[in-house]
């Protein structure tokens, strides 16, 4: 029997399932949480009854979740300290169990498991998972330790910043080792065994499909999934806005057809995969590390060390921005007709930064006028009407130059090529506008050739 995989790889079951960070895509801005201090904040994770723990140091604390997006409440959780808990947790409420990664005396890090019995957690234990029963000890005289499924080297590696799916019956994590990889550090999983196993995990699965890859050669950490059908991660990986950036993944069908060479049979088969990932808006990542996205229906957080925070790495949450006419801030001047390559594109609603879909056929005519330039670079400058302040719609004509560079880079520009700036609405077509059509004008893409080889 063989596997031979169909011409219609794929078909996106979950295409249009909910992902958390949509609702905060359009009148938000992220700022520091109130629990942020000069001291850095480490990793984040969800916890009991809706609330959040992040560490600082050894310290563990725990906070609730306000109406207004705000961490309140923050306090020591005295449960969760000692445990040696390094990273992010997985918490399964039902089990009233937690897991986490640490590390042990030979540099190995391995995944534990603790129960919560009679008001306090107990031992942590090694997770047993399929193929890696086998202990870790450095062998004498040799640069390798023994470990079953696969051999490690004498060097910290193995399992980091777990987070669960699937009602507990799954755990994501990161991993960097050194067979069935993509390269660097990529998001694997492994799932509960049933039966008389169910006290163990089965082998570790490379998260990423061979043919439509989601891990790269580059750093992949931090999984956290949403309702089973989103997957949110961080990664260095070329073509992103600078240090960690946060990309999204969706659920799809790889559908595969099974081919019986002894009766001559041939059917289908389907299974769940996760999809070309997609990095996000500029509204959740910057030049610095952004990473660690959690989500619920009640909130959104991240962490960051972008500039304006509070410390180095502070936690980052939604806070809504009702954009007003500022007369004191409006512009009132004009600016020189461009000369050479200059196409403007007139994509977008108030206060949006996504492409009208009656637009669609301007981006048609862009992209052929761009390949006229085949070793130019070219600058995509988003711009904003008046209505607003400064530096909300600084960001949002951000946000808009960064939309119409995904598109052009899905159309097979190379992101070398494309450099995106928003502009806000100091560069205006038609200054002082009153009416909505000359706002409608203003609100645009302007694309430029900024050097030709």
């Amino acid at each position: 029997m063989k596997r031979v995989f169909s011409a219609l790889l794929m078909s996106t079951l979950f295409a249009n399932v909910f992902a958390v960070h949509k609702e905060f895509l359009e009148g938000y801005e992220l700022i520091p949480s109130k629990a942020s201090t000069k001291v850095k904040e480490l990793p984040m994770s969800l916890y009991k009854d809706g609330t959040v723990v992040f560490f600082r140091g050894d310290s563990a604390y725990i906070a609730k979740i306000s109406d207004s997006y705000e961490l309140e409440d923050v306090k020591v959780c005295e449960e969760l300290c000692g445990l040696g808990i390094e990273g992010t947790f997985a918490y399964d409420q039902r089990r009233r169990t937690i897991y986490f990664a640490k590390t042990d005396e030979v540099g190995n890090s391995d995944l534990y498991e603790a129960r919560f019995v009679e008001g306090s957690y107990g031992l942590p234990q090694k997770l047993d998972i399929e193929g890696l029963g086998k202990v870790r000890k450095p062998i004498k005289g040799s640069s390798t330790v023994s470990a079953g499924w696969t051999y490690r080297y004498n060097r910290i590696s193995g399992f980091f910043n777990p987070s669960i799916a699937k009602g507990g019956n799954r755990i994501y994590f990161s991993a960097d080792f050194p067979k069935h990889t993509f390269g660097g550090r990529d998001i694997w999983y492994i799932d509960k065994a049933k039966g008389d196993a169910a006290h163990k995990w089965k082998m570790p699965e490379n998260a990423s499909d061979s043919m439509v890859v989601m891990n790269s050669n580059a750093r992949e950490d931090f999984a956290w999934c949403y309702n089973d059908t989103v997957l949110y991660f961080a990664s260095n990986r070329p073509g992103g806005m600078g240090g960690l950036d946060l990309y999204m993944s969706r659920m799809v069908i790889d559908t595969v057809e099974v081919e019986d060479t002894v009766r001559n049979t041939k059917k289908t088969e389907l299974r769940e995969i996760w999809g070309v990932p997609v990095i996000m808006d500029s509204v959740f990542n910057s030049s610095a590390n952004d990473y660690n996205l959690l989500g619920t229906e009640k909130i959104l957080l991240l962490m960051s060390n972008r500039s304006g925070g509070v410390g180095s790495d502070d936690i980052y949450r939604p806070a809504p921005f009702v954009a007003e006419r500022e007369p004191e801030l409006e512009s009132d001047f004009t600016i020189d007709e461009p000369q050479g390559f200059h196409w403007v594109l007139f994509f977008f609603d108030f206060n949006k930064s996504d492409m009208k879909p009656e637009y669609e056929a301007q981006l048609d005519e862009l992209v052929s006028a761009m390949k006229e330039f085949p070793g130019a670079k070219f600058e995509v400058s988003g711009h904003t009407d008046a209505r607003g302040s400064d530096a909300y719609n600084m960001k949002l004509s951000q946000r808009r130059a960064d939309y119409i560079r995904t598109l052009l880079i899905q159309r097979g520009f190379s992101p070398d090529r494309l450099v995106s700036v928003g502009r806000g609405f100091h560069e205006p077509v038609i200054p002082n506008a009153q009416e909505e059509a000359e706002h409608e004008q203003n609100r645009r893409a302007d694309i430029k050739i900024v050097n030709e080889e």
